[in-house]
């Protein structure tokens, strides 16, 4: 059997990736159903500033570095990667001015 044979290279339609973990949200109550709420707003105004190009807001599984009463926010980009925590009351304007959106 080949290495790669079922492998293949995929451009996704975005640069850079913003994760939500949804364990810390949940454990906040900062979530409708199966999603977080700071990514919903996150897409929300992605979409209104016509960064969809450039940034995808997603929800994640845990990252293991969950805090108390905060929701760990992870900016992917191809230089690198940047773990923030965030509150319940943390807008979307403030986590994509903090990530350089």
């Amino acid at each position: 059997m080949g290495v790669g044979v079922n492998i293949e290279n995929s451009e996704p339609p975005w640069q850079n990736c913003i994760a939500v973990c949804f364990k810390c949200a949940q454990k906040i109550g900062a979530v409708d159903a199966d999603k977080t709420q700071l990514r919903v707003a996150l897409k929300s105004l992605v979409a209104e500033r016509g960064l969809k190009e450039r940034v995808r807001p997603v929800d994640s599984s845990c990252f293991d570095i969950c805090p108390e009463e905060r929701i760990t926010v992870i900016h992917f980009t191809r230089n690198g990667v940047d773990a923030t925590t965030v509150d319940s009351k943390t807008t979307p304007h403030e986590v994509l001015s903090r990530f350089g959106y």
